[in-house]
């Protein structure tokens, strides 16, 4: 079984709420990303998870989406901003791993408002299930993502000395990592 074993739906700020992203909701997810950005925000990516519907097949995982509105459907006014991946669950460690993290390009800057919804979303029922600890790991030239980790409260831990093969490119991975709990 899969841990932590997280709620298939929870609030996030502002009335919106966090969505683990099944087969039937991939593609709509996919879909409000359209293609010309998919290159740029996939870019320290070390792959892309579209197709989507692949991407959460994958058991070892669970993705989460922040959907903006109350409907489940876009004739609501529902969409999806931003999207996070739960990982690499240690329960007797009480750590897990927060990444493939990605935000809508609508629904970036305005001080990261989005992202940081859903961190602190997912802070909050990673916490609940036992979660202790939660890592992240990001490319050492991604300071977008490295400033939104601090932001977000995690903290850098260290830099891995082994080389991480990207598309076109070779880089390295930074660590942060955010502690939820002491016990």
């Amino acid at each position: 079984m899969f841990w932590p074993e997280l709620p298939d739906r929870f609030p996030a700020g502002s009335g919106r709420e966090m969505r683990r992203v099944t087969a039937q909701d991939a593609a709509r997810v996919e879909a409000a990303l359209p293609e010309p950005d998919r290159e740029e925000t996939f870019h320290f990516f070390t792959f892309s998870p579209f197709p989507l519907v692949e991407f959460v097949a994958d058991d070892s995982r669970r993705t989460y989406v922040l959907w903006d509105g109350a409907g489940d459907d876009a004739a609501d006014g529902d969409r999806p901003l931003a999207c996070t991946t739960v990982y690499n669950g240690d329960r007797s460690a009480g750590t897990a791993m927060l990444g493939y993290t990605w935000v809508m390009p609508s629904a970036r800057g305005r001080g990261g408002v989005a992202n940081t919804e859903m961190k602190e979303a997912m802070y909050t029922a990673l916490q609940a299930a036992g979660v202790r600890e939660v890592w992240f790991r990001a490319d050492v030239e991604n300071l977008r993502s490295c400033r939104s980790m601090e932001k977000n409260g995690a903290e850098r831990m260290h830099i891995e000395d082994a080389p991480r093969v990207y598309p076109g490119r070779v880089s390295r991975s930074v660590f942060y990592r955010r502690r939820l709990s002491d016990r």
